[in-house]
């Protein structure tokens, strides 16, 4: 299979006419807002999907500004974070902010506590949060994620019979957990409001050892069932770019952040059939 994208790779006539995003992680957290916008783009992307790197210079065009704060381990404050950045984000005419529960293992001072406890922490804050978005007109979006207390189908499901938030999607941490990733799409078509394009292989546990972030198309993600999945429910929001194969980011592509927006973009065009604009 070559770098730049899955070989026969079946495509989708919805997902080749979303709106294509990509988020500003990597070392675009460094650079000027506008610089950033420029790159993505010039790359052929719609959208910037916006990290807390550039919370003060929210730039359009916008698919939402991702606000992963840990609220398992973070408590209030990050609490009061994410619901200014909403407000950011209201402002700045972004329609959607990401989060997670935590806790971010991938964090120094994480807390890992899975119990009780760390549920009620994080379900009391997620109330304030969703209503922070509600006074706002920013639909919050919760991202099941590998390590946090929702992090699977059924663990994410506790969230979801709780609180009025909407949903994230990203498929690869499903990969980790087993769980049929067009079924979970297809059980939470009108939650979502944002979609995630990442791809995984593994199972669950400890990152780069039990398993990885990979190029797009080349772990486990059934790619041609989960966007036919997205039709059907029709879902009609931003497809985002998340870039976390980060070995060959920095072996391969000498952590240039530039690069890993093109070559994302041909694997995007690839799987979805999206003709160059």
């Amino acid at each position: 299979m070559s770098a730049a994208g899955p070989a026969g790779a079946a495509t989708s006539d919805g997902a080749a006419d979303r709106e294509i995003s990509f988020i500003a992680a990597l070392d675009y957290e460094t650079r000027p807002a506008a610089e950033v916008r420029d790159s993505l783009l010039g790359a052929g992307y719609d959208s910037v999907e916006w990290t807390m790197a550039h919370l003060d210079e929210l730039l359009a065009p916008a698919s939402a500004l991702a606000c992963q704060q840990d609220l398992a381990s973070g408590g209030e404050s990050a609490v009061a974070i994410t619901i200014e950045a909403i407000a950011k984000a209201a402002a700045a005419g972004i329609g959607t902010v990401n989060v997670l529960t935590g806790p971010n293992l991938w964090e120094p001072g994480h807390r890992a506590a899975h119990d009780e406890t760390a549920w009620k922490v994080v379900l009391n804050g997620l109330e304030l949060i969703c209503a922070a978005g509600e006074r706002e007109g920013v639909k919050v979006g919760l991202e099941p994620c590998w390590g946090n207390l929702a992090h699977s189908a059924e663990t994410a499901q506790r969230v979801f019979e709780a609180v009025p938030v909407s949903v994230t999607f990203d498929p690869s941490h499903f990969v980790m957990t087993g769980d049929p990733i067009p079924e979970l799409v297809e059980r939470w078509g009108e939650r979502i409001v944002h979609f995630h394009l990442k791809d995984a292989f593994g199972r669950e546990g400890i990152d780069g050892e039990d398993f990885i972030f990979c190029l797009l198309g080349e772990g486990d993600v059934p790619w041609p069932e989960t966007f036919a999945a997205l039709d059907r429910v029709g879902y009609d929001g931003p497809m985002s770019v998340e870039f976390e194969a980060y070995r060959y980011y920095e072996q391969v592509l000498g952590s240039d952040p530039d690069a890993a927006a093109v070559l994302a973009m041909e694997q995007v065009r690839a799987l979805t059939g999206r003709e160059a604009r």
